[in-house]
């Protein structure tokens, strides 16, 4: 199992680009919650390089105002990996982090592709789909419990 560890914006901004943006117009992957005072950025490392990464930070669901709830935000895993139990590995870090910062709700936009992923992790997809914007991508809103 590998080490889930806080690593820094610039350690997880070119696998976030490469994942993320693939296939996309857009090539950045910068978000306005990256400078929020609270955000985590989760990271795993393997021969100095950074494999998988997610961003935690609390702010409202908007299916569920008014409950403290902490979003999830830029899930990426090295393609050649996908399957190895990383994701889920940084989703595990980030419930408990939730969990310790007193949020009741997690969730996240997730791509449509990635739905599978979310639901073997817990969530539930909510609302009706939606085009993201910068990656014009069909997305859903999930969310867990802590």
């Amino acid at each position: 199992m590998s080490e889930v560890v806080s690593v820094s914006l610039d350690d997880i901004m070119s696998l976030r680009v490469e994942v993320l943006r693939k296939g996309t117009p857009v090539q950045h992957c910068n978000y306005p919650e990256d400078d929020y005072d609270d955000v985590v950025h989760f990271g795993i490392i393997r021969a100095g390089e950074t494999i998988a990464t997610s961003t935690w930070f609390i702010k409202e669901c908007p299916l569920h105002p008014n409950e403290t709830a902490m979003q999830l935000k830029g899930m990426a895993v090295r393609e050649s990996l996908h399957g190895e139990g990383l994701g889920a590995q940084l989703i595990d870090r980030g419930l408990q982090l939730a969990k310790e910062r007193g949020a009741i709700v997690v969730w996240a936009r997730a791509r449509n592709s990635a739905m599978g992923f979310y639901e073997r992790c817990g969530f539930t997809k909510v609302g009706e789909e939606f085009i993201d914007e910068p990656t014009g991508m069909p997305h859903h809103i999930v969310v867990s419990t802590v």
